[in-house]
């Protein structure tokens, strides 16, 4: 979200001056952290409070043979979850070798990840999930 920032000039005396900044975010944008209700009509549904979030992560390393992982395929020490059903969380991002990859490059059902090109024999393949949820 991008805020504005406002120059506010304060004069306490003859020979003193100030200048303090004012932040906002643009109007008819809710200001969701810390979320606070609008004046107009607590409780406010347009003002969700704080954004939580939970971050899986699938990691497999590729064979040099195949397009198609399973869960079965986890590396278990580095992952926290098994391939996630995409409807179920946010977002989702796929990185090959570190790189992001383009979400026309694969596909994911709840159990597999489909790419499109064979990767590399050895380079990770990192599926990260994210639930975004309001508080």
């Amino acid at each position: 979200m991008r805020y504005y920032v406002t120059k506010q000039n304060t004069v306490s005396n003859v020979h003193s001056r100030s200048t303090s900044y004012l932040v906002f975010p643009p109007l008819g944008c809710p200001d969701i952290y810390p979320g606070q209700p609008c004046p107009t009509c607590p409780p406010c549904p347009c003002t969700p409070g704080l954004l939580q979030t939970e971050v899986y992560q699938y990691t497999a390393t590729s064979d040099g043979m195949k397009n198609v992982y399973t869960n079965s395929d986890a590396v278990i020490s580095f992952s926290t979850s098994g391939i996630l059903d995409p409807n179920s969380v946010s977002v989702v991002n796929l990185f090959i070798n570190g790189i992001l990859q383009s979400p026309s490059l694969y596909t994911v059902q709840p159990g597999a990840l489909i790419l499109s090109d064979i990767p590399v024999q050895g380079v990770p393949l990192i599926l990260q999930f994210i639930k975004i949820t309001t508080g």
